[in-house]
């Protein structure tokens, strides 16, 4: 496995420091989920460094780090126990501050003490597991997983289509989930928590917990919280029996789990399951010479640097392998991969083809991000000036139009970009009825013949109002289109949430055309209609 270098590091070269906690997510200023890791040196000196969201699923509790490197060598801190849970809605939840000094001490840090705790009680014995390691081991096994977690509907965003056909789960991942990650026991596990009622209902209370409690603290504008910062919480379901196997630490009669390892008990819903990935193509031999690229990069060195300029987030691949947590289900289904479209392989002699980097690069380790994409996920933004951006995790009531682009993309031949904006404020319309400020997707479209501009308004309350499609002429400047759409969206908050006919009217380089929306489109549909009516 390829090792990590964490980026920033407030350690003295060589001083090891232990990963003793971590601290409430929260939202910086770019829009990106953040996590608040607390190391212990060996005089008990606790700092918090803070890391983007997607590092969590390559972090352990008690993993002993040097240099910003975690060292396999050093053995972890705890003993292995195995516990089984006759119900695991039979947890309580407490924070870090009930737990015994002697088991954890935070140094009276209200951010590590106040992270959320579940409580379980067997043979005499309190397991005390933190909520944060309870997510990332029943869900976030990668990057991508950690990131739409900590987004409305996220689960939804990674799924295409999911339906049962004569006993088997037709289950097709969407183009947001990198190509190395589109395996079958990711199939396994993500149909898992997609088609289980119940553990669905786990991971949707995770985002919905920090929601309601940022609408509590907030009404009026929930990101104050989120930038603060709010304890992780779950609300867990009746399931059960199940075995955990753990890492953990015991003082009298309580085990503080420090690392989950495994699971097993749960049962999958589903006996057969046929996945499919954008990746997954019909391999064709042919027998022609075979080009055979070297590498010294067998097992790749990765340095953690978000601020660094050269720092990337790869969007087709997870690029870090997270350590497994062990998942064994009750029933194992039989599962198969659904393949389409021909990738044509040579099979004959080896040609030797020298390396497309250059040797400067060769053995160096290569600075790589966990933030999640740019916003809106695989989709680029538009090269907005005056209009202002925001985090596609504001864009709630979007993200069915979501779906629907992404088809778009897959479907036709088309250049697409899009970013998210808020609503001008001042009137009621503004607001969600949920109290969260209402935004927009503006989608530029570029084909062969044109280029077109979807504006389309939030709807978490199904509010009735058209999808607009401008068409600007081929001498207007990106400058006049903004201008021309920010003039749309304060006439469309002037009239109460409809578009004002006046100013739909008075562009001259522009044509506008409305394209309502049916309850009874399919996805599918809804993006063929509106291709259509592009051109």
């Amino acid at each position: 496995m390829a090792s990590l270098t964490l980026r920033s590091w407030p350690f003295r070269e060589n001083e090891e420091v232990e990963l003793l906690w971590f601290g409430s997510p929260y939202m910086d200023y770019k829009g990106n989920w953040r996590i608040k890791a607390a190391f212990r040196s060996a005089s008990m000196v606790i700092k918090l460094v803070s890391y983007a969201w997607g590092t969590v699923p390559y972090m352990r509790i008690g993993q002993v780090y040097a240099n910003g490197k975690f060292d396999p060598i050093k053995p972890l801190s705890g003993s292995s126990y195995r516990l089984t849970i006759d119900d695991m809605s039979s947890g309580t939840i407490t924070n870090g501050f009930k737990l015994p000094r002697r088991l954890i001490d935070f140094g009276k840090n209200p951010e590590l003490g106040l992270q959320k705790v579940i409580q379980f009680k067997v043979n005499n014995l309190t397991y005390c597991i933190p909520v944060i390691e309870f997510v990332r081991a029943l869900f976030i096994n990668s990057k991508t997983l950690a990131t739409q977690l900590l987004q409305p509907h996220g689960l939804e965003m990674l799924i295409d289509k999911s339906d049962v056909s004569q006993g088997t789960l037709h289950f097709d991942m969407s183009l947001r989930v990198p190509a190395n990650l589109a395996t079958e026991s990711n199939a396994q596990h993500l149909s898992w928590i997609y088609m289980d009622a119940d553990i669905h209902s786990m991971w949707d209370s995770v985002y919905q917990n920090m929601f309601s409690q940022a609408i509590q603290d907030s009404p009026l504008n929930p990101n104050v919280p989120f930038k603060k910062g709010i304890p992780l919480n779950v609300n867990l379901s009746p399931i059960g029996p199940i075995e955990m196997y753990i890492r953990g630490e015991k003082f009298i009669d309580y085990i503080l789990v420090k690392e989950i390892i495994g699971f097993s008990g749960f049962k999958h819903p589903h006996e057969r399951i046929l996945f499919w990935h954008p990746s997954k193509k019909m391999h064709e031999i042919n027998f022609g010479e075979k080009k055979v690229r070297l590498t010294p990069r067998a097992n790749a060195n990765y340095i953690l640097n978000e601020d660094s300029d050269n720092a990337k987030e790869d969007r087709n691949q997870d690029v870090l392998e997270a350590p497994p947590t062990f998942m064994r289900f009750s029933n194992s289904p039989i599962i198969k991969t659904r393949r389409k479209h021909v990738k044509r392989s040579n099979k004959g002699k080896d040609i030797i083809v020298k390396l497309g980097r250059g040797g400067k690069n060769i053995g160096a380790a290569k600075e790589v991000s966990t933030q999640d994409s740019i916003v809106g996920g695989d989709t680029p933004p538009i090269d907005f000036q005056t209009l202002e951006t925001i985090p596609i995790t504001e864009a709630i009531g979007l993200e069915a139009f979501f779906k629907m682009i992404q088809l778009l993309k897959e479907t036709y031949s088309l250049k697409i970009s899009m970013s998210i904006l808020r609503i001008p404020s001042g009137k009621k319309f503004s607001v969600c009825p949920n109290g969260t400020r209402r935004t927009c997707a503006v989608v530029q479209i570029v084909n062969a013949k044109s280029i077109t501009y979807l504006v389309e308004i939030a709807r978490p309350d199904e509010w009735s109002i058209s999808t607009l499609i401008l068409r600007p002429t081929p001498q207007s400047s990106l400058k006049s289109i903004e201008t021309n759409i920010k003039l749309l969206l304060d006439g469309l908050v002037q009239k109460g949430g409809h578009w004002d006919q006046t100013i739909l009217s008075r562009f001259s380089d522009m044509s506008i055309r409305k394209v309502k929306h049916y309850n009874n489109d399919s996805i599918r549909e809804w993006a063929i209609r509106l291709h259509n009516s592009t051109y």
